[in-house]
């Protein structure tokens, strides 16, 4: 995917092509609507959005689509066919992890664009994905870990802990130079408000078999994919519109029939997040016109308005306020301070890889350095 510093658009500029790639996503973009647009810039923009498969194809459906500038349609399927290329090289690595982790005995279940491009994309190269999200029991994360390492991915370098971060991420770069990169979770997300909201039982004794990836790939049932679309975006990313993202909420709503739609708007008041499944539900809505029954809205409205979860959709959230509500959530006086000392003093192995590789500094030198320089950065918005 292009990188964004290769993108020279002011925010004017990058909000007209991706307010157009929307339109053409929805079907409601005209073919003169590219007069007043910088061909090569949205096809930039549309590459780094991780869309040109998905806009390729809805020109393509379009009975109008020769009416569109001829750069436009041959960028687009040019890109379409780069991204089919990766997905290829993607999935056959994607099968051989699944295989090898199958063959330990570690259930592992695909997990949000790796789990939806199997499922409900209408092609899986559609759904650009940097990396693959998988979800397994804790138990099983030494064996996973092993596993991962014995096919050639190597650990990145992140905080560790029992409380400050439920999952590790891992890469492996093939001979082709692509690079492979796996996160792999034993709960659903790091902020305490939501890491127990569901449970890798619940979601296994759920999950659907994805055949077109491979005979053990199970991937989330859709309500419970659904809900990830919507919490995935509000507690990692404070309601980031990311399009891709908006879109697989209106894919899944697409597709999701009359009793998945309830056990979606149970979950959502069960895990106390209905505003941010109901904030989603209607950015899609307002997007792709996707349809939303009314008893939906009306079950997720019925929330609080100051229902706790709303705090992940303020965009500009501070550290420390996220910190500060982890802490509210956890019950035991020792698992906020084992918290809070985990944030504060990472382990010695992190801090060496991190602030001194290769040096020989005292590691109180080293945690003196990360109070010193990263104190400040919890404050800002």
């Amino acid at each position: 995917m292009t990188s964004k510093s290769s993108i020279a658009l002011d925010a004017d500029a990058t909000g007209r092509c991706r307010d157009v790639a929307v339109a053409l996503l929805s079907a409601s973009a005209a073919p003169d609507w590219f007069e007043s647009i910088d061909i090569g810039s949205f096809l930039a923009l549309a590459e780094q959005d991780g869309l040109l498969g998905l806009l390729y194809g809805a020109v393509d459906a379009r009975a109008d689509a020769a009416r569109f500038p001829p750069a436009l349609l041959d960028g687009l399927r040019a890109g379409a066919h780069r991204q089919a290329a990766r997905e290829l090289v993607q999935r056959v690595e994607l099968q051989r992890v699944i295989a090898a982790l199958h063959a330990r005995g570690v259930r592992a279940l695909l997990m949000k664009g790796a789990s939806l491009a199997f499922d409900v994309y209408p092609d899986p190269a559609w759904r650009v994905r940097s990396d693959v999200d998988l979800f397994i029991r804790a138990a099983d994360r030494a064996a996973a870990r092993g596993c991962l390492a014995d096919l050639g991915y190597i650990g990145q370098p992140e905080v560790s802990g029992r409380l400050i971060a439920y999952q590790f991420h891992c890469e492996r770069i093939d001979a082709g130079r692509v690079r492979h990169l796996f996160d792999v979770h034993w709960k659903i997300a790091n902020p305490q408000r939501f890491a127990d909201a569901v449970g890798f039982d619940e979601l296994a004794a759920a999950a659907v078999p994805l055949p077109q990836l491979a005979p053990h790939a199970r991937g989330l049932a859709r309500p419970h994919a659904l809900w990830l679309a919507c919490v995935h975006r509000a507690a990692h990313h404070y309601d980031e519109q990311t399009i891709v993202w908006i879109y697989d909420v209106h894919l899944l709503m697409r597709v999701l029939d009359a009793a998945g739609l309830g056990q979606f708007v149970a979950l959502a008041e069960r895990t106390g997040v209905r505003r941010i499944c109901l904030r989603a539900l209607m950015l899609a809505r307002e997007r792709f016109g996707t349809p939303v029954a009314s008893s939906a809205i009306a079950a997720l409205d019925a929330a609080p308005l100051d229902e706790p979860s709303t705090m992940f959709l303020e965009p500009r959230m501070r550290r420390v306020d996220l910190l500060l509500d982890d802490v509210r959530v956890l019950r035991r006086w020792s698992d906020r301070l084992t918290l809070l000392k985990e944030h504060l003093l990472p382990d010695a192995a992190y801090m060496r890889r991190t602030y001194a590789p290769g040096s020989s500094a005292p590691i109180g030198w080293l945690y003196l350095r990360r109070i010193a320089t990263g104190t400040s950065k919890w404050f800002r918005h």
